[in-house]
Formats: structure tokens, sequence, C-alpha cells
């Protein structure tokens, strides 16, 4: 994948977590679930067996992570 910022190769990889990976538009308290938080994208449930793990793009150009989310996610 080439990077949206500055065109070079990107390297494929994963985000893993022993917990949900999600997305909030602003901090909140750490330990309250997405689900509750209306603005919240869950990149990644977490299961007990595969914790949670979203596919990612890393640039080492302009340390820049790209994550898509979706039908993508590994621990689905």
């Amino acid at each position: 994948m080439k990077c949206p910022y500055c065109g070079n190769e990107m390297r494929y990889g994963v985000i893993q977590s022993q917990h949900e990976i999600n997305w909030k538009p602003k901090k909140g308290k750490f330990f309250a679930s997405a689900e509750f938080n209306k603005e919240a994208i869950i990149l990644s449930k977490f299961t007990f067996l595969k914790g949670s793990c979203v596919e990612a793009y890393c640039c080492d150009n302009c340390r820049k992570i790209v994550i898509d989310y979706g039908d993508g996610n590994l621990a689905e």
C-alpha cells in the first residue's frame, strides 16, 4: 500500500491488544466500553482466546499508521 501522506510504500502488520481496540473523538474514562459511546468506532472487539487485533499499514518515512476497520478485523 502507498502512504497517503508521502507516497512511499507502507509495511503491512497488525495492532494487537489485550482489550477492545476503539476510536473515540475525545478521551474518556478508560474502563468505559465503546459500546456506550454513540460516536465511538470499535476497530476490533475483544475475544477471550484471541484478544483483539486489527490490520494496519506503517509508513517508516512519515511515521503514520493507517488502519482499516469493518470487515477486515482479525479478531471476529
